[in-house]
């Protein structure tokens, strides 16, 4: 049945990681992403590179623009702009994500783009949506995390008087960033469907924020918070033996999510503490005191010997992997959500491909991710310019 977004033309004014995950997801699904990109702009480029010789490409660029095409036009260009709309009259989605006000200023807002496609989909993808006291503040991934809640959730479980309110940690999975993707990705097919089945084709504008994605996505410690209970009593973030993280005899950790009754039943058999199998939900001296014994016995042995213990005893126990050794285990391995590519700029990488896998539907296959411009001319030759007034345009500044 080939790509399911086969002939859906995106137009990609993102930068940096939420916009262009957005864009990767919709591209491997078969949607044409077309990125226009200013030439100026310092940060497109982020380490770690991939080299050969003289030749270096970004590793996280090389993962987010696979499968794209890049036009340069300074939108700030009369000229440009014109380009700019005759692509938008031919596009069915565009995503966004300059702080509010800012498109109205370079003319490229909703409802200048409607009047030239009344059907075009409009996605702003920003920090904290179109509206809100703080809608036209800047920010970043770390900034929506402490504002939603959820970096304070993030510190060490230690309960003891000397360390009642520990520090949160600075987490490395931007969860407000590609939480602000997802539902982007949501919220586009969501209004291709709604468009596809409106009597005249009509698009509408989409408002994205990741303050508002990243305070969503954590419904259960929510829940906790509307019922007015302490997070304290909440299983999933570290205070309870049966959700937890423990060492082993050679210093690696594993995980334990042992929720489940059965579950608990079998993790006590294994350590061998029968007389806890009651006490899975007792009071807060009992869980410590549970927490501790455990941490000294998982301590015993290593985790080698853990994992073999545990072979045939369901106990949702598994080891705390560096991605370094994910990457290599033969669950992601058997899954293929690893690829390789052959760029022709510095040869074999691998490309990251995205966990949806269909019945009769396919993924689009790989191409290497563009350069600043690469597809400038071929693209302006299909909406109709000449090779001699696309120099011209050249001479006059829309490109630079």
């Amino acid at each position: 049945m080939g790509n399911p977004l086969n002939g859906i033309i995106i137009i990609d004014l993102t930068r940096l990681l939420p916009g262009p995950y957005c864009t990767m997801i919709l591209s491997e699904l078969g949607a044409r992403i077309i990125r226009i990109e200013d030439p100026n702009y310092i940060y497109r480029e982020f380490p770690p590179f991939y080299f050969r010789g003289k030749e270096k490409k970004s590793i996280l660029n090389t993962i987010l623009m696979k499968n794209k095409q890049s036009v340069a036009l300074n939108l700030k260009n009369p000229t440009s702009l014109k380009i700019f709309y005759k692509l938008i009259s031919k596009a069915d989605v565009i995503i966004e994500s300059f702080r509010p006000g800012k498109t109205a200023d370079l003319k490229i807002d909703y409802p200048t783009l409607q009047k030239i496609n009344p059907s075009i989909i409009y996605c702003s993808l920003t920090g904290y949506g179109q509206y809100g006291c703080l809608a036209e503040k800047p920010g970043h991934d770390l900034n929506y995390m402490a504002l939603s809640g959820n970096l304070l959730l993030n510190n060490q479980r230690i309960f003891n008087k000397d360390n009642e309110n520990p520090p949160p940690v600075v987490p490395g999975f931007q969860m407000a960033d590609l939480g602000g993707s997802l539902y982007s990705v949501i919220g586009i097919l969501s209004a291709l469907f709604a468009r596809n089945n409106h009597p005249n084709r009509l698009g509408q504008h989409i408002d994205v924020s990741m303050l508002d994605a990243c305070f969503s996505m954590n419904p259960v410690a929510l829940a906790y918070t509307f019922a007015g209970v302490s997070q304290m009593n909440n299983i999933l973030i570290g205070n309870q033996p049966f959700y937890n993280i423990y060492k082993t005899k050679d210093g690696i950790f594993l995980s334990v999510a042992a929720i489940e009754h059965k579950f608990w039943e079998n993790l006590c058999d294994g350590l061998e503490f029968p007389e806890y199998k009651s006490k899975q939900y007792g009071t807060l001296q009992e869980q410590l005191n549970i927490i501790e014994k455990f941490s000294k016995k998982f301590q015993s042995k290593t985790l080698n010997e853990w994992l073999e213990l545990f072979k045939s005893k369901e106990a949702c126990i598994t080891p705390v992997l560096s991605f370094k050794e994910s990457v290599n285990h033969p669950q992601i391995i058997g899954r293929e959500i690893i690829d390789k590519f052959e760029d022709p700029d510095v040869g074999t990488i691998n490309i990251l491909r995205i966990p949806i896998r269909f019945s009769h539907f396919s993924l689009q296959s790989l191409k290497e991710s563009p350069k600043i411009g690469d597809n400038t001319k071929e693209i302006l030759l299909e909406l109709g310019y000449s090779d001699k007034a696309i120099l011209n345009f050249e001479k006059s500044g829309c490109f630079r």
